[in-house]
């Protein structure tokens, strides 16, 4: 038996197999990161509107909405994000805690930076003005 043409011959086919298989898997990959940031985009899009509207017309807030909300911010949100939220709305709770209306300018803008994909594309929490005017102006 000559074990240097095995061993060439099983190098081969393990160069073939990774070859084969390494960009499926990478491909594989950014796919399920493409579908989760995309997933991302659709959760902070749904928990923003719950959460403006329990911060200026907690009247009109559905507790199940808001709820259901803050779950999806569980399930979708990045570390940073949760606790920011979770900082504006211990901020709406109890005023002591913070301004509330900064606290939210900041989750805004830390929900942008977790799904945009370029650094030039990034909001500053002072960007973020008009958060409470349409929903103020229902009186």
């Amino acid at each position: 038996m000559d074990w240097s043409k095995i061993l060439d011959t099983l190098s081969s086919i393990a160069l073939y197999l990774i070859a084969a298989i390494l960009p499926a898997l990478i491909g594989y990959y950014f796919g399920l990161a493409r579908s989760f940031r995309e997933q991302k985009q659709k959760a902070y899009g749904e928990i923003l509107p719950p959460v403006v509207k329990m911060a200026y017309d907690p009247k009109s807030a559905d507790d199940k909405e808001f709820n259901q909300a803050l779950m999806k911010l569980w399930l979708y949100g990045s570390r940073k994000v949760v606790k920011k939220v979770d900082a504006a709305i211990a901020s709406l709770l109890d005023p002591s805690r913070g301004n509330a209306t900064t606290a939210l300018q900041q989750s805004i803008a830390l929900m942008r930076r977790d799904i945009q994909l370029l650094p030039w594309q990034r909001l500053k929490a002072e960007e973020v003005e008009h958060l409470y005017l349409r929903v103020a102006g229902k009186d």
